[in-house]
């Protein structure tokens, strides 16, 4: 059974894994060591309704990319989408902690306005203090056990997209608003 997601006014921040979240969790080599991977084309219209609804006013929380990779195909794909990464980062739990500390310093537990996506074993501590937790079905089990929500998508394969309309409550909008959306988007 799900927790409902929060209210997008009770949130500020929302962070998502990349590999197994963005992606299929395959990564392809060529003979030189480059690496490459695949993506859902369908996330980039999800972050356009994230700009539009920012645009609007009805939207304030901040979204990046947190990665431990260290690959530049992550910060290829965070800027066509628009989107902060950190990369290279091991320790995500201690990063967060530490980057909402600093943005949020009145506020001495900032992690209950986080939303979290993860997939893997290494998310576990970040996705266990988030003030919401977020998975893709082929995440890993011990990581699905502590999810407040476990999508039906597989990560890069829509889990991202369905994420965030469900966030913007996309199914919620008349056909009028949601044409008008996406006329702006």
């Amino acid at each position: 059974m799900s927790k409902p997601l929060p209210s997008i006014t009770e949130i500020h921040t929302v962070v998502f894994d990349f590999d197994g979240v963005f992606t299929d969790n395959k990564v392809w080599v060529d003979q030189d060591g480059r690496e490459t991977v695949r993506c859902d084309r369908g996330d980039g219209l999800a972050f356009d309704l994230v700009r539009t609804f920012r645009a609007q006013g009805l939207l304030d929380a901040e979204f990046f990319i947190l990665s431990k990779e260290s690959n530049p195909v992550v910060l290829a794909r965070a800027q066509k989408l628009g989107l902060q990464c950190h990369h290279n980062i091991s320790d995500k739990l201690t990063f967060v902690t530490e980057y909402l500390a600093s943005r949020f310093p009145e506020n001495p537990d900032a992690l209950t306005g986080l939303v979290y996506i993860g997939n893997d074993l290494n998310d576990l501590p970040l996705m266990r203090r988030s003030g919401y937790s977020v998975a893709p079905v082929d995440a890993h089990y011990k990581v699905k056990e502590v999810a407040d929500l476990v999508l039906k998508e597989r990560g890069g394969e829509g889990a991202i997209r369905v994420f965030i309309e469900r966030l913007l409550c996309i199914d919620q909008l008349t056909d009028e608003e949601l044409d008008e959306l996406i006329s702006n988007c």
